[in-house]
């Protein structure tokens, strides 16, 4: 009975010491697999800052006409695209192309250029004025494509990329002033290849990837020699060190006529084509001259027109005094008992006018909308006003229009644009508003990006966003609660900028920025068409299928787009669809540690002012926040914004 037990007892023991074993060793295997995870994905992290590192580089090394140095701001990829204009990016997040053709790029590739690309896989900087040593490219196994052509660089090829360079299946180098030998290529996948029109010399290596190519890939260069290019090689003649591999098995090589004078006559060729080509750059380059000095010589004369002229027709107004003439009988009334019958004012110190009056004046259209179009008409008695044709607004009836523009003519405050008067017929709705001396705030972010520009400084843009917000806030304040979203519309095309006087007279002070509020109020007009309005931006509007079936939208979708416009206000970027959400964008930035790379490149020089920069940030990613819920009020983003805006001007009086 004893030596039973003593069994048991002994199977026990052997039973337990394997469950601790299997438990420990299970552990220890996860807490590996975990290690190897966080290293990978420190690994990864690592390798995504040296990427965006290099490409950083490139941008501040070259000089363009695109003004990188504003776009390539950031991280490079979001998801599977990029925001960097010529960088494309894969499926993980990473970048695999670079393709600046043309962009009037200048100055030298550092040695090691784009070394932090890992994955890399084409590389195209085609038909710019680059000059120097063409970069080595080590370190980029995956590089399929590379293009370099029709720029300066000089000296030789790099060894590198015909070593390593393995997976390489596109050679264009063609149009330089590359000198030296030819390296011998070898690569299997190599299928298109051009050295031609450069100053290269001796021996073509005799390899079976060169020898597949035909004598024009070679053509207009200074000394080479070898069955490829139809020309025998003498004694002494330079050659790139390599053993021609593999010239007995391969198939028939195609060669070009030729006799003894060839290399002059080549010589004389390669000349002829060069004037050819600087003749024809030159034609080419007056031609678009010249048509855009007759272009702006017509532009204006071509734009002006008048409302209820036949020379309307250019601008696609030509039939509203027509159709307005068939709603004159419909009982239109008027707050004036005698001029302007079919004309509704709102405005008591406005000049009054007639719709005949107003057919008569010179008319210049400013712009095509989702609403309209939108023309800066100067009267016959001089004053200025600015007439919006509505579109899609057939179907309204006149005590909804009227109602609705009833609204909208009571509303004053500086930050809004005032209605001035509104004519409704059934076939035409026109809204007549004051005219504000200025310009969008989407002009004055985005309009002649480059050379010559002037910027907008940081306090003008934080003015502005102040004023936005003001405004905005008294449109949520003022209109009834059934007239939601109050605004609908509101983006930077849709806010007017004029610069007043400063209020201190005899000192050296800047212009303050003024933004008034246009295009308010139609929301409720357009039930069938609201997603033309930015409101349909938000994304509360995209979940509910954006035709109007799915959540109504509230007064927090106007603070979505106010989230948004401030973004602009601080990026310089254009919230385009294709690519991306702007606001997530921002974030992830914001998530890397990027934060003063998301700042416009005209702004970021001020360096004092980044606190606040990066604080107007965060207040406009509270705005955009994708539930509406968790948006705050418009007041509270007054408050906030007049905060940093009070922290600025207590800096600028204690100085």
């Amino acid at each position: 009975m004893s030596g039973s037990k003593r069994d048991d007892r002994r199977r026990w023991r052997l039973w337990r010491w394997a469950v601790v074993s299997f438990v420990l060793a299970t552990a220890a295997a996860a807490a590996a697999v975990e290690a190897g995870g966080a290293e990978a994905t420190e690994l990864d992290l690592e390798e995504r800052r040296d990427e965006r590192r290099d490409l950083l580089a490139l941008r501040d090394t070259l000089r363009s006409a695109l003004d990188l140095h504003s776009n390539w701001t950031g991280p490079p990829c979001h998801g599977g695209r990029s925001r960097w204009r010529g960088v494309s990016c894969d499926g993980d997040g990473r970048v695999v192309g670079v393709a600046l053709d043309g962009a009037q790029l200048t100055g030298s590739l550092p040695r090691g250029a784009l070394r932090g690309v890992s994955r890399l896989q084409e590389l195209s900087l085609r038909g710019n004025a680059l000059h120097g040593a063409l970069p080595g490219l080590e370190g980029l196994p995956r590089l399929r494509a590379l293009d370099l052509s029709s720029n300066r660089f000089s000296g030789p090829i790099p060894r590198g990329y015909a070593t390593s360079l393995r997976d390489l299946a596109r050679l264009e180098l063609q149009d330089n002033l590359l000198n030296g030998t030819l390296p011998a290529f070898r690569q299997r996948g190599l299928v298109v290849f051009n050295v031609s029109y450069n100053f290269l010399q001796g021996e073509v290596p005799a390899t079976r990837t060169l020898r597949r190519f035909p004598a024009s890939a070679f053509d207009h260069n200074l000394k080479l020699c070898s069955e490829a290019v139809n020309a025998e090689c003498r004694e002494g003649t330079p050659s790139s060190g390599a053993p021609a591999a593999g010239g007995g098995s391969d198939g028939p090589v195609v060669r070009p006529a030729g006799n003894r004078d060839r290399p002059a006559r080549k010589h004389t060729q390669f000349w002829l084509a060069t004037w050819s080509v600087v003749a024809m750059s030159l034609i080419a380059a007056l031609v678009p001259f010249a048509a855009v000095l007759i272009f702006m010589h017509h532009k204006k004369k071509g734009r002006e027109v008048r409302l209820g002229g036949r020379g309307a027709e250019v601008t696609g107004a030509g039939d509203i005094k027509d159709k307005a003439e068939q709603g004159r009988g419909s009982g239109s009334r008027s707050t004036d008992s005698g001029k302007g019958a079919e004309l509704q004012f709102f405005l008591d110190d406005s000049a009054r006018f007639d719709l005949d009056e107003l057919f008569r004046s010179t008319a210049e259209m400013l712009g095509k909308g989702r609403l309209g179009i939108t023309y800066r008409v100067t009267l016959e008695a001089g004053p200025v006003v600015v007439v919006k044709r509505l579109r899609n607004m057939a179907h309204v009836p006149r005590r909804d229009f009227t109602h609705t523009m009833q609204l909208l003519g009571k509303l004053r405050h500086e930050n809004v644009v005032h209605l001035a008067a509104a004519f409704y017929s059934k076939e035409e709705k026109l809204v007549v508003y004051e005219h504000v001396p200025g310009c969008s705030l989407f002009q004055l972010l985005h309009g002649n990006r480059g050379e010559g520009r002037t910027p907008l400084p940081w306090p003008a843009r934080l003015s502005i966003a102040q004023g936005m917000a003001r405004g905005l806030a008294y449109l949520h304040q003022s209109l009834p609660y059934f007239h939601r979203p109050p605004h609908g519309n509101l983006k930077s095309s849709n806010v007017l900028v004029f610069f007043s006087a400063p209020a201190a007279k005899g000192k050296q002070q800047q212009k303050q920025a003024v933004p008034k509020l246009t295009d308010h109020g139609f929301h409720p007009l357009l039930p069938h068409h609201a997603h033309r309005l930015a409101a349909a931006k938000c994304p509360e509007f995209a979940r509910g299928g954006g035709g109007g079936g799915g959540r109504r939208l509230s007064s927090r979708a106007d603070v979505y787009c106010l989230g948004v416009v401030l973004l602009e206000l601080v990026t310089g970027k254009v919230p385009v669809e294709e690519d991306g959400d702007l606001a997530e964008w921002a974030r992830l930035a914001l998530s890397h540690e990027w934060s003063t790379d998301i700042l416009d490149v005209e702004i970021v020089a001020d360096r004092g002012r980044h606190g606040d920069m990066l604080r107007l940030t965060e207040v406009a990613l509270l705005c955009a926040a994708p539930e509406p819920d968790r948006r705050p009020k418009v007041q509270d983003v007054v408050r906030m914004i007049d905060e940093i805006a009070a922290g600025y001007g207590a800096e600028l009086a204690g100085r």
